[in-house]
Parts: C-alpha cells; sequence; structure tokens
C-alpha cells in the first residue's frame, strides 16, 4: 500500500518497543529501537529482530501533519478519505527487516495517495505481496480498477504508478527489493494482480504469511528468509498459473468476440479480417492465430456460411425461402459459389441434399449432419420437422 515503506517508512515513523497497553499521546513517537532479542547461538543466525513504531498510540492533527510530511516524496497527492478524519488520524507498524526482505504490518486511519510515472521512478524498486486483513483499498492502476478486500492478497509492483483510497485497514506485507527477487517473479508483469480471497492462492499465501507472521518473534533470521522465500517461490507459481489461466481466458474472449461478430454479419459478402479484427478488437495477426485451428479466417467464414445455410433450409419447412435468397443470407456473392462450396463439403447440391434429408428418418437425419460438421447442439430442426418425403423442390435456379 506503501512505496518504499520499507526505507521510508522509518524515516516519518520511529521504530521502538512493541507497547500493547501504551496510551495515545498527540504527537508520532520521535525515537527508534528495536524489540529485545537475543542471539540464538556462537555462530549461528540471529534473532528476528521486530521494530515497532507507534507504541504509545499517537493519534491526531499532529501526528496526521507528520505522517503526511513524511511520505511526500514518495507521493504526488496525499490525502484524508474523509477531512474530519484528521482529529483521529493514527497509524501503527511492526516491522521485521531482513537482509533481502521486510515483513510488516500495518495498522491505520483511512487516507488515499497518488503516485505518478516520474514519483514511481524515482522511488525505491520494490515488489510486495500484500494481504489485507481488514478494511479495503479501491485501487486505480492506469485506468483498471480494482478493489482489495479482507482475505485478498496482491502484488504490487512500486516502480509503477498508481492511486489508492483505503478505509481504516490493516495489513500484513513482504516487501522485496527487485533484485533480491527471483527471476521467475521479475519476469512476470504482476502489478495489481489480486488473488481473490475465495481462491486456493489466497487461502495458501495468505495463511503462509500471518503464520509468519505469529511465529516471527521465535524466528532466526534464517528461518525467516527461508520462510519469505518459500512464500514468494508459492506466489510466483500462483501468480504463473493464475496468468496463464487468465490468457486463455482472453484468448477463449477474444475468439468467441470474433465469431460472434462473424456470427451477426454473415449476409455481408464483403466481410473480411480487417472488419473482424477490429471489432474483436485484436490485430489482423492475432485474429488469424485465433482462428487457426479452424483453418484461418476464410474457412472460418465458409463453414459458418454453410452452417447457417443449412439452418435456413432445415428451417424453412413450408419452402417460403429460395435457395437464391438463402445464399445472399448467408453472404455469398451469388447461386454459383453457394451451390459449388456447398457441393464441396456435403458432395452434393442444396437441392439433392435436402430432397435425400427429408426422404429419412431424423435419427439418420442427426447422424448425416454430425458426420457432415454440422454443431450438434444446434439440431433444433428435429421439433416439428416432417418426415415425410417433400416433392417440391425450391423455386431457386439451382443449376442441380
Amino acid at each position: 500500500m506503501w512505496p518504499c515503506y520499507g526505507s521510508a517508512g522509518q524515516q516519518h515513523a520511529g521504530m521502538v518497543p512493541m507497547a500493547r497497553n501504551g496510551t495515545n499521546g498527540s504527537k508520532p513517537e520521535a525515537s527508534t529501537t528495536m524489540s529485545t532479542m537475543g542471539k540464538s547461538g556462537v555462530g549461528s543466525s540471529p534473532k528476528l529482530q521486530g521494530m515497532d513504531s507507534n507504541p504509545q498510540g499517537a493519534f491526531g492533527p499532529q501526528f496526521w501533519q507528520a505522517f503526511r510530511a513524511g511520505v511526500a516524496h514518495i507521493y504526488d497527492t496525499v490525502a484524508l478519505v474523509d477531512p474530519a478524519d484528521e482529529a483521529r488520524f493514527t497509524l501503527a507498524t511492526r516491522t521485521y527487516p531482513l537482509p533481502h526482505a521486510v515483513l510488516m504490518h500495518c495498522k491505520g486511519t483511512a487516507f488515499k495517495v497518488t503516485r505518478g510515472p516520474v514519483t514511481a521512478a524515482r522511488c525505491a524498486d520494490q515488489i510486495v505481496i500484500v494481504l489485507q486483513t481488514e478494511g479495503s483499498v479501491d485501487l486505480d492502476y492506469g485506468g483498471r480498477r480494482e478493489r482489495r478486500q479482507v482475505g485478498d492478497v496482491e502484488i504490487v509492483d512500486y516502480a509503477r504508478p498508481y492511486h489508492s483510497a483505503a478505509t481504516d485497514y490493516a495489513l500484513l506485507m513482504i516487501s522485496l527489493a527487485r533484485e533480491s527477487a527471483p527471476a521467475a517473479l521479475r519476469a512476470l508483469d504482476l502489478h495489481g494482480l489480486i488473488f481473490p480471497r475465495e481462491s486456493g492462492a489466497a487461502r495458501l499465501i495468505g495463511a503462509a504469511l500471518q503464520e509468519l507472521y505469529e511465529q516471527a518473534d521465535i524466528l532466526t533470521v534464517s528461518e525467516a528468509s527461508a520462510a519469505i522465500d518459500g512464500i514468494v517461490a508459492m506466489t510466483t507459481s500462483c501468480a504463473r498459473a493464475r496468468l496463464a489461466r487468465d490468457e486463455a481466458h482472453h484468448v477463449k474472449s477474444r475468439r468467441q468476440a470474433a465469431l460472434d461478430y462473424i456470427g451477426a454479419h454473415l449476409a455481408n459478402p464483403e466481410l473480411g479480417p480487417d472488419e473482424i479484427a477490429n471489432a474483436a478488437h485484436v490485430s489482423r495477426a492475432s485474429l488469424y492465430r485465433l482462428l487457426a485451428a479452424e483453418g484461418g479466417i476464410r474457412a472460418v467464414l465458409l463453414t459458418r456460411r454453410l452452417d447457417e445455410a443449412l439452418r435456413l433450409m432445415l428451417a424453412d419447412q413450408k419452402d417460403e425461402h429460395s435457395f437464391t435468397d438463402i445464399a445472399k443470407r448467408c453472404g455469398f456473392g451469388g447461386m454459383s459459389q453457394f451451390s459449388r462450396a456447398f457441393r464441396a463439403r456435403f458432395g452434393m447440391s442444396p437441392r439433392q441434399y435436402l430432397a435425400l434429408i427429408r426422404q429419412q428418418d431424423l435419427d439418420w437425419h442427426e447422424a448425416r449432419l454430425t458426420a457432415d460438421g454440422f454443431d450438434p447442439d444446434a439440431f433444433l430442426w428435429r421439433q416439428g420437422l416432417s418426415t415425410a418425403a417433400i416433392g417440391v423442390a425450391k423455386n431457386s435456379g439451382d443449376p442441380d
């Protein structure tokens, strides 16, 4: 939530021993003290040391002014969500610094901040994993809006701009200097990625963060570092899986958008890749990749047109539409083009196919259409279709 907090936070809020029963004061604590921790033994890793800010629970206008001045260099704007909150504004943190990371718990009053590209570029280069434990935060990442709620886990890249507005909140975070983060994590674009509280990833990462914080006072630096490495590795794996799933969903949705547009504009004989790509909000090259499995754009257009033509033929039980009219409604350039395409796919002309279909029972009909590649989910023609042979051909000019 706070860029550069691992370094700047200690500059504006003194770190003092935790005092769970301290009284409120009007000024933020100015001294800096570490919790008293001993060594675990000669030559072994030292105990992890916790540092607390504001153990006396100071609050009020002076505390707010001191806080705002202390973070002015890392934000473009810092403001209260409600100006009336100045009288009760407070912030308390407990921080465990490690050689390659910082574990921190923060609890405070609602406020909002904005950080633009210039400020972000000069800020400490950190990647942060955040668990929301109380309240919520509305976030805006360059127009992409999110809300982080209790139980959600978010990954924030502090080298990127953003805007946030928090309610009264509490959160638990691991802050990593970018150079200390695993290459696999740095390689991913994770800014603003949220694992929702109901997800397995949020539950696993959140539980690990909470357990680490609960046990921090009895851990050595080496043990805490190993635990953080494990949490970061788990977060990286979950993030990679999430991005792959999101990409697959994006591809599927863009593909479906392209197919939906094709289906809605089949009557246009000039329908082509540029128009379809623009409608699906993808590049022409991306459109070709999206439809490559179906044989490409032309193959999809032809298949969809023939599917629609066959659907219209089967639905027209009273022969109200000629084959020429059907060909036009499906975007074929003329009856000859339609007949050639139909014969290439079905092995006979539209008139012959329709006559053959109407002479068979419905089970045979469905099997034949399935073999011809027609979508089985579209067999609505079975409702009310007569099985009697119909000898009257459509008035179409169909050469066959």
